[in-house]
């Protein structure tokens, strides 16, 4: 082999190391940056579970199922209700909203998934679409806000964590909180209790 044909052998052995060396680095360019993106798009969505399951925030959902405090206003403003006793309705719808809130974030930072709602006394009579011994998943809690309080104007029930070593309330286990013909038999916010 002639030194004419070594430094031949030798350019291209060299091309050839920076081609290789260049794909790796488009490869690992791209990659870095699909992976930041996925990153960011994760950021976005609250991550709860064990298995990380995306889950839209729950202030967004309420947003979408419940009246608005304006909606809220314009009907009790119709009905001649008074302004201390609707400013009072008022407050405690929007304090009912945030406690809901409150609950699920703090249930997605410790990985619950099921809950439960507490009834209060004005509840007792119009959440018959709740078994004493319901449950309902984090994944409905996603797609169906309307099952959690407060339901009506005056509202006292909370949603509290449904923990699995939690004693069932009556007989027959757990019962899972299902619509009938696509839709939850939630009572109509347009009443006060």
């Amino acid at each position: 082999m002639s030194s004419g044909e070594l430094v031949i052998i030798i350019i291209v052995a060299i091309l050839l190391l920076t081609i290789i060396l260049a794909g790796i680095g488009v490869y690992i360019l791209v990659h870095k940056s699909n992976k930041e993106k996925e990153t960011e798009e994760i950021s976005k969505i609250a991550l709860s579970g064990k298995y990380s399951v995306a889950l839209r925030p729950v202030a967004d959902s309420f947003a979408e199922k419940k009246p608005s405090i304006t909606e809220i206003e314009e009907w009790l403003n119709s009905q001649g209700i008074g302004e201390e006793q609707k400013k009072k309705l008022l407050e405690e719808w929007q304090q009912s909203i945030n406690r809901s809130i409150k609950t699920i974030n703090e249930g997605d930072m410790g990985g619950v998934t099921t809950y439960r709602i507490a009834f209060g006394s004005k509840d007792k009579n119009i959440c018959l679409f709740l078994h004493p011994d319901h449950f309902i998943t984090r994944e409905q809690i996603n797609r169906n806000a309307e099952i959690l309080p407060p339901y009506c104007l005056g509202s006292d029930s909370a949603v509290v964590p449904k923990l699995p070593w939690e004693k069932n309330d009556g007989a027959g286990g757990w019962k899972a909180v299902l619509p009938k013909d696509g839709r939850y038999d939630v009572p109509e916010w347009r009443q006060i209790v």
